[in-house]
């Protein structure tokens, strides 16, 4: 049986086909606001947002991305949520200096490229070949 708030749904969706309510938020924006939007959807995929697309409405928005980039401009948001969600809630204290003054946590080191693995054998023969060179030089 359907809730109350999938009833509302689904006469909304009959009612009025084509409202979004991401497309009124977006409509409602400045530019710099929506430089941060289109800033967050470029770094959660592979397409790159120009800032240009700031001064855009959400038709124009549309017909420039497509649906590609409008998913992937969703799944930015929904980053982003995830990500400012994390600090909680913002108290004056949590921003005092006093907080800066934490210890250093260590961070795993980040790699970069292909690591090599050699296997124990061919350690072990370099290491017999490096002595050998050594003793024959002696």
């Amino acid at each position: 049986m359907a809730t109350s708030r999938e009833w509302l749904d689904r006469i909304n969706k009959q009612l009025f086909p084509n409202h979004s309510a991401a497309a009124s938020t977006w409509d409602s924006l400045q530019p710099e606001q929506r430089g941060l939007v289109l800033h967050a959807a470029s770094i959660s995929g592979t397409q790159v947002f120009k800032a240009s697309l700031s001064n855009c409405n959400w038709r124009e928005l549309y017909d420039r991305v497509g649906i590609r980039g409008m998913s992937q401009i969703r799944t930015g948001l929904q980053q982003a949520r995830n990500l400012f969600n994390g600090f909680g809630t913002l108290r004056h204290n949590d921003f005092a200096p006093r907080t800066a003054n934490r210890p250093e946590k260590r961070k795993a080191p980040v790699k970069r490229g292909p690591e090599m693995i050699i296997a124990p054998q061919i350690l072990h023969e370099i290491e017999q070949r490096d002595q050998l060179q050594n003793t024959a030089g002696e």
